[in-house]
């Protein structure tokens, strides 16, 4: 009996001895490194998981369950201080897992060191009890079975057991307490668990495609911006304005992380004007004209651009100096810093919107000389030469030459610019140099031509009494826009004048059927009556469109007497 005793105390002594041995380096200070997270959600829900730092600066490793859909977080540590969650380094749904920052505290934070070399087969390795274990718990010790490389050389280990639930996401290490990696649940009961190498977990960051990833888009907190400058400025870009809390909070990360950057102060200033925080934009403006190392011309460019967009804007009220005469003069102070085409640009702009064609319509001819050159700047000269009344050969040559910016056969593109010249050839009295314009238009457009594109051509073949393909414009303009009396009535005065009677009478009945005080369908119908010989109906419908103002009708009822 002595015998049996003393072999149960030695084996019992051995196996604390054993175990005690078999535990990693520094457990307590391991330890030291889980905290605990709180998630909330917009909808008042709460999330709580366990975490693990991974840098002194508070960067920490949580499962992607915890942080999905929450608004705000915050991590507590072991000495039971609360952090909030500050941002989002990094996310990925597949692996459950979120790469994020805590706000620092006084002190460094204990945190785990990420192994130099993932262990083997059959290696063993250490689950270290979930965060809310008593601290006399020791670590699970298990055997990798199996390594599998996934990623840019990432490691994936198949333990040799299941590990329960309250060690999801544990971190995991070797004998010498380096970071191996975090426990992932067995995909099926009874089966063994797995370890994710953490140096996939620290690898995750935010790139600018990643505007659009749904993983860490289902997180409301902030995004880390990624680290280069431009790329910074495209996830800012395609994040967009929808949350605008959000964007105000990515424009002022990029500030503080490049403060030399002109982009980033003209895109906060341009937000606040957009939000009517007019003398808060001005204040950004200022603040980034005093700062070293920002492009003084693209902030006066931008701010001449806000002042103009405004002044365009129905309702807007002057914010002490900001008008076009400002707006005309931070361009020109942009201009003299550095002589840009786009700064000439936003200077025709401004003189166009104050009305000084002439200098506008120079402007705009100065830069075709530039690599701006395009169709668009002859049609604004054009225009400009149009409303300071110059002479029209001047403006149709000015449309020749946007035209002449296109090889022959003509694109679709041109298509506008053919349209606009013709009708303005049409407004000088050259109809059938204006026909040929509405026919090379009728060319490039196909079948998308409206029913008063007819209508307009209609006209023009009138007046060169072009009558078969005057009546058969405004047969097409009636069958696109059947409802509109002017058409109907048109049409009747059209077969009137090429002696179609019986059908101009049909057109002008339905005119006035479809508008009964449309005075030119009943003196045309009138007219059409007397032609065949039916005063008395005639009479009536001349009387009704004198009735309604017709200055016309009297004089036809005289000689009709």
């Amino acid at each position: 009996m002595t015998h049996t005793r003393l072999t149960l105390i030695l084996t019992g002594v051995m196996c604390a001895l054993t175990l005690g041995a078999q535990q990693p380096k520094g457990l307590k200070k391991l330890r030291a490194a889980q905290v605990s997270v709180l998630a909330h959600t917009a909808g008042g829900a709460l999330q709580q998981g366990q975490g693990t730092l991974i840098s002194e600066d508070g960067i920490v490793v949580v499962q992607y369950d915890v942080m999905k859909n929450a608004t705000r977080a915050m991590v507590i540590d072991q000495a039971g201080t609360e952090h909030a969650v500050t941002e989002i380094l990094g996310a990925n749904s597949a692996y459950n897992m979120v790469k994020m920052r805590m706000e620092p505290g006084k002190k460094k934070n204990a945190c785990l060191t990420i192994a130099a070399q993932q262990p083997s087969e059959r290696a063993l390795v250490f689950v270290i009890p979930s965060e809310k274990a008593d601290k006399s718990v020791p670590c699970d010790i298990d055997t990798v079975t199996r390594v599998e490389e996934f990623g840019n050389g990432f490691k994936y280990l198949t333990l040799s057991r299941e590990i329960g639930e309250r060690q999801a996401n544990s971190p995991v290490v070797n004998q010498e307490g380096a970071l191996v990696g975090f426990v992932q649940l067995a995909t099926q009961k009874g089966h063994p668990s797995y370890v994710i190498d953490a140096n996939y977990a620290n690898s995750l960051t935010v790139t600018p495609l990643d505007a659009g990833n749904s993983d860490l888009n289902s997180i409301h907190i902030r995004k880390a911006l990624p680290e280069k400058e431009e790329d910074a400025l495209t996830y800012i870009f395609l994040t967009g304005k929808k949350d605008t809390a959000m964007y105000d909070a990515y424009i002022n990360q990029f500030i503080a992380e490049h403060p030399a950057n002109t982009t980033g102060y003209t895109m906060k200033a341009e937000q606040q004007a957009e939000q009517g925080l007019y003398s808060q934009a001005a204040a950004t403006y200022a603040e980034a004209l005093g700062r070293e190392g920002t492009k003084a011309d693209e902030l006066h460019y931008s701010l001449s651009k806000v002042i103009y967009g405004l002044s365009m804007s129905a309702g807007y009220k002057p914010y002490g100096d900001w008008t076009l005469d400002r707006s005309l003069s931070e361009a020109q102070q942009a201009y003299s810093i550095n002589p840009l085409p786009a700064y000439t640009m936003q200077e025709a702009n401004c003189l166009y919107a104050m009305k000084r064609y002439q200098e506008a319509g120079d402007k705009f001819l100065e830069l075709t000389g530039t690599n701006l050159r395009t169709p668009d700047l002859f049609m604004y000269a054009a225009q400009c030469r149009l409303k300071s009344q110059a002479d029209t050969a001047q403006v149709i040559a000015l449309m020749d030459s946007a035209l002449n910016c296109f090889t022959k056969p003509y694109p679709v593109a041109a298509a506008s610019i053919i349209l606009l010249r013709a009708k303005t050839l049409a407004e000088t009295g050259k109809y059938r140099e204006a026909i040929s314009g509405y026919n090379e238009f009728e060319h490039l457009s196909g079948s998308t031509l409206t029913a008063n594109f007819y209508y307009e051509r209609e006209q023009l073949e009138t007046r060169c009494r072009m009558y078969a393909p005057a009546l058969n414009d405004i047969e097409k303009a009636i069958r696109l826009s059947p409802r509109d009396p002017v058409l109907h009535a048109e049409a009747a005065a059209l077969n009137y004048r090429v002696s179609q009677n019986e059908q101009a009478i049909t057109y002008a009945r339905q005119a006035i059927a479809l508008d009964g005080e449309f005075a030119d369908a009943h003196r045309i119908l009138g007219v059409c009556l007397l032609e065949k010989g039916e005063k008395a109906e005639a009479r009536q419908h001349l009387m009704r469109a004198r009735e309604l103002g017709d200055p016309l009708a009297d004089g036809i009822l005289k000689k009709a007497e």
